[in-house]
């Protein structure tokens, strides 16, 4: 199997649902929706899903369950660790122009566990407060590949189900705490989504068809009831489904739907979902991701100093589409720097801890390029 370049447009439609969530005025058309919540899950259910095969592509391998264990954890260091650490330790240098409490509380961003303590403070903490879902994501990491590697086979199913049930379950008992959906057991259910995924990709190939239809009914069933709540709430026309999983549902749909059509030349395919600035958006999202809210912060205090100097600059630096759009432009060129001189060099040190995945070495490679 080829790399699925589609995954990559995935990720950069969520980011960037994230930025237009943040950058946009809560008071805007667009922020009538959850979208910025909408991206995050759709993050999740992907990285389930790639994480979870590269894990069972990996107990393929001839090497021991401790080395493969070595390898996974030395390989996502190397992915996520230069970057986030440069960022944090640049912010605490800079923390009396931050507007944050990156110094009082560094602690949780140096071990990522940034969203317990916004739980239980109850507040955000500005140009920092995405980075919950990187500790998700992290505290994820700390137990998934045990379970997967260690977990007999036939097993492995009942697991991803025991952990999409946990993160529902999680989800209605506390969906009275807006907070809640920030807490790692919350999102179990995008994890294990992406999960239950790969589990088919991998070890069910023939019954994916199968699985694409029930999630699409499932899918087209959720969608329904949120018609439902919008249209009919008062009446009580709807089961409360938590946003979190409706997101989960329809983003596993449309990822199962990338992989079987992979190949197609449909015009979803062709005029949207290969476009190369989509495609090159989704490579470099994690620099994206995590620069998003701490950027405007700085080009406005760098607007600010210019307008002293140059005071007729100030109805352009004031204007509301000049800000998005270069504050944008800024951000890409910043990912890409980000990836293309740190991020790549490090990357490239994954060589020295890869792991013969045996018999289907082509889907490894496509995994570990999307991860």
């Amino acid at each position: 199997m080829k790399y699925i370049k589609q995954l990559d447009s995935v990720r950069a439609i969520a980011v960037l649902l994230v930025i237009i969530s943040h950058w946009f005025p809560k008071t805007s058309l667009v922020n009538q929706f959850p979208i910025g919540v909408t991206g995050v899950n759709i993050f999740f259910v992907l990285s389930g899903f790639l994480i979870t095969s590269i894990l069972f592509q990996n107990r393929h391998s001839t090497a021991s369950s401790g080395r493969i264990i070595r390898s996974f954890y030395a390989r996502r260091i190397l992915r996520i660790f230069p970057i986030y650490y440069l960022t944090i330790f640049s912010l605490l240098l800079l923390h009396n122009y931050t507007n944050t409490k990156i110094k009082e509380d560094f602690i949780y961003y140096l071990t990522y566990t940034s969203n317990f303590n916004f739980f239980i403070r109850e507040e955000w903490d500005g140009m920092l407060s995405h980075l919950w879902s990187l500790a998700v994501e992290e505290q994820f990491y700390l137990f998934w590949p045990w379970l997967i590697i260690f977990t007999r086979k036939k097993y492995l199913i009942h697991i991803i189900a025991l952990f999409i049930i946990i993160g529902l379950g999680s989800r209605l008992l506390f969906h009275d705490d807006e907070w809640s959906r920030i807490l790692t057991t919350t999102c179990f259910d995008s994890l294990g989504l992406g999960a239950l995924l790969s589990w088919f990709v991998i070890f069910k190939q023939e019954l994916l068809p199968r699985f694409y239809y029930w999630i699409r009914i499932v899918g087209i069933l959720v969608i329904g009831n949120l018609i439902g709540h919008l249209v009919f709430t008062e009446e009580g026309y709807w089961f409360p489904i938590p946003q979190g999983t409706v997101d989960s549902i329809i983003a596993a749909w449309g990822i199962t739907y990338i992989y079987l059509n992979r190949n197609s030349n449909s015009p979803g395919f062709t005029y949207f979902l290969n476009l190369p600035v989509l495609v090159n958006i989704g490579k470099i999202s994690y620099g994206i991701y995590l620069f998003h809210k701490i950027l405007p912060s700085f080009t406005w205090m760098f607007r600010f100093k210019i307008q002293g100097f140059l005071p007729s600059l100030k109805p352009i630096f004031e204007n509301q589409n000049f800000i998005l759009i270069s504050d944008f432009i800024i951000l890409i060129l910043l990912a890409w720097a980000s990836y293309r001189f740190i991020e790549l060099p490090f990357l490239k040190l994954k060589r020295f801890f890869k792991l013969n995945p045996g018999k289907s070495k082509t889907l490894y490679e496509t995994t570990e390029k999307l991860s």
